[in-house]
């Protein structure tokens, strides 16, 4: 992350997939199940649009979306920038932990200045690409509205002394 105030994309759409996730192995020891449905066209066409984009200059950051899901990769995006961010609750989707945890394939984070924000959709939009408002940077914590507010340094060494823990 580079600056408070920006905003955080989701570029392609999620699903709601948690067979095969990391979550549901992790806190339910479940390992059954269909793995995400994979569609080429649409990684290709979202993985050019991100590439477009920073050839453009109308991205401050990209993070993709893999094991562990959005929440994961949103927190991977703070350990390092030093700054935090505000996650909105979701709209669409009824269950948080599908919508948190999901491994939907091709799907990007795209942190961008508020002023880029128009030109952007425009250009996603152009190109029948999905993208959904995540969320916005802000200083010292990491923060799901209405759930959980932890500080950034808290959840860094949470991140990186469990495994010595455990």
């Amino acid at each position: 992350l580079k600056k408070e105030g920006n905003i955080i994309l989701q570029i392609g759409k999620n699903f709601g997939q948690l067979h095969q996730s990391v979550f549901l192995e992790e806190i339910y020891s479940i390992i059954d199940g269909p793995p995400p449905e994979i569609n080429l066209s649409n990684e290709k066409n979202n993985g050019l649009i991100i590439s477009k984009l920073i050839n453009d200059k109308l991205v401050s950051s990209v993070h993709d979306i893999s094991s562990g899901g959005m929440i994961l990769a949103l927190a991977e995006m703070t350990f390092k920038s030093g700054y935090g961010i505000k996650i909105n609750k979701p709209k669409n989707l009824s269950n948080l932990m599908e919508y948190y945890f999901s491994e939907d394939q091709g799907r990007y984070l795209i942190e961008i200045e508020a002023s880029h924000l128009n030109k952007i959709l425009k250009i996603l939009n152009e190109n029948n690409i999905f993208s959904e408002l995540i969320g916005t940077v802000q200083k010292n914590y990491f923060e799901i509205l209405g759930e959980l507010k932890i500080s950034i340094n808290d959840l860094y060494k949470v991140n990186n002394t469990w495994y010595n823990n455990y």
